[in-house]
């Protein structure tokens, strides 16, 4: 088991919520300039500069998911 403080717990979770919060916040803000041009079919999120930056917050966000439901099972939290 590790041991980790509540302290420590949280800002661990801070920074998961954080990245998440980022990618989730421009997919939407990119979509959204997509609409915008209707009735074109502009779709901003496949273009190179918007899939770089998605992709890699997308990959942060699923291995920072992935260590929460990690530190769930393996953690044993001090107060």
């Amino acid at each position: 088991m590790v041991n980790l403080t509540a302290r420590q717990l949280n800002r661990f979770l801070l920074g998961v919520q954080g990245v998440t919060a980022t990618f989730c916040g421009t997919f939407i803000i990119v979509y959204l300039l997509g609409l915008r041009d209707l009735p074109e079919n502009v779709v901003y999120h496949s273009d190179s500069t918007f899939r770089a930056a998605l992709s890699t917050l997308g990959v942060l966000a699923l291995i920072l998911i992935a260590a929460t439901i990690g530190l769930s099972l393996f953690v044993k939290r001090k107060n």
